[in-house]
């Protein structure tokens, strides 16, 4: 579990609100706020910030998951505005992590 999902339980704990409580005031259910503090899934960076609102914690205390889930979401609109060749020669480097991946990068400039 990661130290936001921590700190946003400690906070819940604190004010005595439950998962079902916060559900409601994020219009969320029930299920979706298990997964979050559970690790098995992350909420958007809004809902986020919603969470830090509804429990009066600034979101840098959540551990730093805006920082996170912000760049995981500009990676993920990158990743979708590349070509198939850029895709795949990424796909490539991040898999073969030990080489440098240089080889090709040119190819894809021009």
């Amino acid at each position: 579990m990661s130290d936001w999902n921590e700190k946003v339980r400690d906070a819940m704990k604190r004010r005595g609100m439950t998962n079902l409580q916060l559900a409601t005031e994020l219009g969320v259910n029930q299920a979706t706020v298990g997964r979050w503090l559970n690790g098995r899934s992350t909420p958007g960076v809004g809902t986020l910030r919603h969470i830090g609102s509804i429990l009066g914690i600034k979101l840098d205390e959540a551990g730093n998951a805006d920082t996170g889930v912000a760049q995981e979401t500009e990676l993920l609109v990158a990743f979708r505005r590349m070509t198939a060749a850029e895709r795949s020669l990424l796909l490539h480097c991040l898999r073969d992590r030990d080489h440098r991946c240089h080889d090709g990068l040119e190819d894809t400039d021009g």
